[in-house]
């Protein structure tokens, strides 16, 4: 069958498990489906295809990266903020509604003469949005519910008199399992920000509740310390332009504080970056942020204070610290662990700051009270490691959504 055009179609959600919106596509398309293509992954993204009986095709790319969802996310904000809407209201909501959704797919197909099939296509389309909670944005850049009812158009049209964000249960908060602790230390942290005029949502959920932590041991924590410390040193070198020769000597030096560990103390993807021998600025870039992360942990192994996240940390004083370790266990010997209740406190409050440098960066204003954007969001990675967020994922596949 020869496509003639074809069209795009996009679904925004807000949805814990991702997987939820492959899986409801293939259920919703069985029907018709001669097979599924094997997946691809790449940057945060997964796509398939879906082959049809007719021998057509339906392409589909589920994205949740958050570099992706957050440079996305900032272009429709910035597309839906210039429409001109008289219920101004609605228009907020919508708006907070885009602010909101961590996960986005696109669906491609080619259309023909055959209009039946098109529209059992866009059929499928809206009863997949509708099951997952989602809006579904048509070519025409409108955005409907899976229902379909118009939340809005660029001409500012909406079948709504008033909207309610939505979002998946799976993901947001259900405040009567919210027990006293969690209520108090979100209580706690929005006390701070509103002391420093930073904008909040006063029931944006944690990342896990106490109940659901896995704090990371002492001796975890100092052993991904010192091995992304190296990391690090290595990346600061290479940016400096020396040689990986030069990065020999310090790399020796961590694993000798490792006991000879430092290959299995590193993550997958840091084995990768430091087996590529000309590593790109970006790379060295994304590694060399990781000081911050080393920050955290040195706090959370009560080495010194947090701080405020306004600046970048203190480098040359980090090292002076690690550089004088010769062990792990002298290491551990030095430090005076944080509390659990701490380190929750702390993760909730910046998880909330990261909040609002997001919010600020759709807005495409400064981020509020001097924060540093940059040094937040490595902050909350740190901070939703220790605590075990996203099912205790591993130091690669934690995530940082807001």
């Amino acid at each position: 069958m020869n496509n003639n055009n074809h069209m795009r179609f996009t679904i925004y959600t807000l949805i814990g498990r991702t997987e939820r919106v492959k899986e409801t596509l293939i259920s919703k398309f069985a029907i018709m489906t001669k097979e599924v293509s094997a997946p691809l992954y790449a940057d945060g993204a997964e796509s398939f295809v879906i082959h049809l009986r007719d021998n057509s095709d339906v392409v589909v790319t589920v994205s949740s990266g958050r570099e992706f969802i957050n440079r996305h996310i900032s272009g429709m904000y910035g597309f839906f903020a210039g429409i001109k809407c008289k219920n101004k209201e609605l228009h907020n909501s919508v708006l907070a509604q885009i602010q909101a959704f961590n996960c986005v797919t696109g669906i491609s197909f080619g259309t023909t003469v055959n209009e039946s099939r098109t529209n059992y296509i866009l059929s499928v389309l809206f009863d997949t949005a509708k099951d997952i909670n989602g809006l579904i944005l048509t070519p025409e850049r409108c955005l409907f519910t899976g229902e379909g009812k118009m939340v809005l158009s660029p001409e500012g049209i909406s079948n709504f008199d008033e909207y309610v964000p939505i979002g998946n249960s799976d993901y947001l908060d259900d405040a009567a399992e919210e027990s006293p602790s969690d209520a108090a230390r979100r209580e706690r942290s929005a006390a701070i920000l509103k002391e420093k005029g930073i904008p909040y949502i006063p029931h944006l959920r944690s990342a896990v509740r106490e109940s659901e932590a896995k704090l990371r041991t002492p001796e975890e924590i100092a052993r991904r310390l010192i091995a992304m410390f190296g990391v690090c040193v290595y990346s600061e070198i290479l940016g400096c332009g020396m040689t990986l020769e030069d990065t020999k000597k310090y790399l020796d030096t961590i694993n000798d504080i490792l006991g000879g560990g430092l290959d299995d103390s590193l993550s997958p993807e840091e084995k990768a970056y430091l087996a590529i021998e000309k590593p790109d600025q970006r790379s060295i870039a994304k590694f060399g942020w990781r000081y911050e992360c080393c920050h955290v942990l040195m706090w959370a192994l009560g080495m010194i204070e947090l701080g405020y996240p306004d600046r970048l940390c203190d480098v040359c004083a980090m090292s002076d610290t690690l550089w004088r370790q010769k062990s792990l266990k002298g290491l551990l010997e030095d430090a005076n662990p944080r509390s659990g209740k701490d380190i929750l406190d702390a993760a909730d409050l910046v998880l909330r700051y990261d909040w609002a440098c997001v919010d600020a960066r759709l807005k495409k204003s400064e981020p509020p009270a001097g924060l540093n954007g940059e040094v937040v969001v490595e902050w909350h990675y740190a901070m939703n490691w220790l605590i075990g967020a996203g099912g205790n994922a591993g130091w690669d596949d934690v995530r940082t959504d807001t």
